[in-house]
């Protein structure tokens, strides 16, 4: 019982540390696809940075940040 309570907790940290480091790399991304920080991102700032954006959402005329965020799952 106790392997398996140890076990849990490791990979419950690893998770939390795979989300949280996910997270920042969403939230990179889409700061360097929005050039105009207006929080949204435009088809024009899709085509720009079709490395940046992921394939889901890239067809959307405009994602916000949040969509952008939901978008990378």
């Amino acid at each position: 019982m106790r392997r398996t309570s140890a076990f849990l907790a490791a990979f419950l940290i690893s998770i939390t540390a795979w989300y949280a480091a996910d997270q920042a790399t969403r939230a990179n991304q889409f700061k360097a696809a929005d050039l105009n920080n207006d929080g949204m991102l435009s088809s024009t700032e899709f085509g720009n940075a079709k490395n940046k954006v992921p394939a889901s959402i890239a067809g959307k005329k405009g994602v916000s940040r949040t969509d952008f965020h939901g978008g990378m799952h």
